[in-house]
């Protein structure tokens, strides 16, 4: 089972990277472990964090991380992540089903909308609708957790009109303080398996360190910016296939 956690931690780690969902790989597993538990969640929390430091790092250095208005981003997505940890117990299960019933095609579509991929990076960016979608992607890793690091990339760059290429990074600095906050309160609370957790860890942030890598390699010819669109919306691809599978095994099972 050990080598399926740590194989899983690598391929989540590489996909939630570039536009998020690697809990959706992550989670599953440790519901497995550990039983349908406050603790699945928590323990996933210290991969989560592993997950966006190493992404994180690689962006910086590459120059993709808006440093103006990162750190706000930052608090308010933290904030929206204690509020919505908070409101999580009191939410009936079927809130979850609607909700991939309806986030599920809503990712899909926008993958194949092609006026929102083609738009031109020089636009201005809208500060407080990034702010506004930060807190809603924090609130809603709060609440569920998988799916959050792609809530905050569509939030960013589709609601925020940040250009993709710094969506991506930004987006890495935004769920660190989501994940930070969340594993604190889990931790408070004793729903940490702090070893099970630090064994994931490690090749999660090696999967999420090459997938960083991978996303900020530029051929000859290819802007940074076209390189990121490119790498997104594939990653997309693949993390709808994720919530779809997400949703038919709440729905069935």
């Amino acid at each position: 089972m050990m080598i399926v956690m740590v194989s899983g931690g690598f391929l989540a780690g590489f996909i939630d990277s570039i536009v998020g969902g690697g809990g959706l790989i992550t989670v599953p597993l440790f519901l497995l472990v550990l039983g349908p538990n406050a603790s699945a969640i928590g323990t996933n929390k210290v991969a989560a964090v592993a997950a966006q430091l190493a992404a994180f790092a690689v962006y910086f250095q590459n120059r993709q991380v808006d440093k103006l208005r990162g750190p706000s981003i930052f608090v308010i997505t933290a904030v929206g992540a204690i509020l919505g940890a908070m409101l999580a117990p009191r939410l009936p299960t079927e809130f979850f089903k609607w909700f991939l019933i309806v986030v599920t095609p809503a990712v899909i579509a926008l993958v194949f909308t092609k006026s929102v991929w083609s738009r031109t990076p020089d636009q201005p960016p809208k500060p407080r609708l990034a702010l506004l979608g930060s807190f809603g992607a924090g609130f809603y890793d709060g609440v569920a957790g998988p799916g959050g690091g792609t809530m905050m990339f569509l939030s960013l760059f589709f609601i925020g009109g940040m250009p993709a290429a710094i969506a991506m990074g930004t987006g890495k600095l935004a769920n660190l303080g989501s994940a930070l906050t969340s594993l604190g309160t889990y931790g408070l609370q004793g729903e940490v398996r702090w070893l099970l957790g630090t064994l994931v860890a490690l090749p999660i942030a090696i999967g999420a360190w090459a997938g960083a890598k991978f996303a900020t390699r530029i051929r000859d010819g290819e802007s940074l910016e076209s390189r990121a669109r490119d790498i997104s919306r594939a990653a997309l691809v693949v993390v709808s296939g994720l919530l779809l599978v997400r949703w038919l095994t709440i729905q069935f099972f």
